[in-house]
């Protein structure tokens, strides 16, 4: 088993972990029910998104998905890993509260969900859907995602099964699993049928700088989860081919290129992500000023571009007024 000394080589000294603010688990806003109806009216279509961590969409697919909301298409997004950077599922648990409140305020909804398992083949896996609109699913893997440390060269979990032999990784509760490279690509492969999306979203799988090499502020790099997770979306779709579109996303490189969201557009993108960052405890600390993105989420909020060409530009689109409710 190679997770426990996966984690144990990936988590951070004692004394940067003082530094990170204590995390403690809270109580949900999603309600536990054991079968929540399932929504039957995609007639719009049905976008199905994949991504590493909890703030992928929102920094790097919006604002596709924002749109695809408004236009009344059923969305689900899938998260491959807990996001939980090291920390747990205490953080784990914080951060999807926070995604689950940007999908609401993109949705114009009340932030209340319902929480249940969603059964893909022989595999559980955490599902919430949005009450006021059930065409909105947010899927979640909950795969440990440890700390990577100051160096940005570590392997996580999601690279690891895809670029090391025999690796597997176990997933967190309530549905625990353990997945080696093969049995998460299946799985991925078995939602899509299950799904038969319209339209499949995904991160950038083009970047080939090897894994070890990757860092943080360089230059064309990004992380080797948003790539790993990526290819293994690519390999689940080449076991799973239909009729739907695919389109892959610019992650961190994009903050490299110009602007192209207009005002509207990047006021509307700020306030999904701030949303989300309200109840991120690492994104917005306690007693911080959050009132707008910090780091490089304040140039991402202003940028969308798409992967099959690192200087292809999302063309200007007029924004689109909609009432929102908290």
């Amino acid at each position: 088993m190679l997770l426990l000394p996966l984690l144990l080589a990936l988590m951070p000294p004692p004394a940067a972990r003082a530094a990170l603010p204590t995390i403690t688990p809270a109580a949900p806003r999603a309600t536990v029910q054991a079968a929540a109806q399932a929504p039957t009216d995609c007639a719009a279509g049905k976008v199905l998104s994949f991504v590493a961590h909890p703030d992928d969409d929102l920094l790097f697919m919006n604002p596709d998905q924002d749109d695809a909301i408004r236009q009344g298409r059923c969305v689900r997004t899938v998260y491959l890993t807990a996001g939980d950077r090291g920390e747990g599922l205490g953080y784990t648990l914080a951060r999807e509260r926070g995604i689950m409140a940007a999908y609401a305020d993109m949705a114009g909804a009340a932030d209340a969900w319902n929480t249940d398992g969603l059964t893909v083949g022989q595999h559980t896996l955490v599902r919430h859907t949005l009450r006021a609109n059930p065409r909105i699913q947010l899927i979640m893997l909950r795969l440990p995602d440890p700390w990577l440390g100051a160096g940005w060269g570590s392997l996580t979990p999601l690279s690891r099964l895809e670029s090391v032999p025999h690796a597997r990784v176990r997933s967190y509760a309530p549905y625990p699993d353990t997945y080696t490279r093969g049995e998460l690509v299946r799985l991925l492969a078995d939602l899509i049928r299950q799904e038969r999306p319209q339209a499949v979203r995904l991160m950038d799988p083009s970047i080939t700088i090897p894994y070890r090499s990757l860092c943080w502020r360089c230059a064309g790099h990004d992380h080797p989860d948003h790539i790993a997770g990526a290819r293994l979306v690519d390999a689940a779709l080449a076991l799973a081919p239909g009729p739907y579109s695919r389109t892959a996303y610019l992650n961190y490189p994009s903050q490299e290129l110009q602007a192209n969201l207009d005002a509207a557009q990047t006021a509307r993108k700020t306030e999904i992500y701030l949303r989300y960052a309200e109840d991120d405890p690492l994104s917005c600390p306690p007693g911080a000023d959050c009132s707008a993105p910090r780091g490089p989420e304040a140039a991402w909020v202003g940028r969308q571009y798409y992967a099959r060409s690192a200087a292809q530009p999302l063309q200007a689109r007029a924004p689109q007024a909609k009432p929102r409710e908290r």
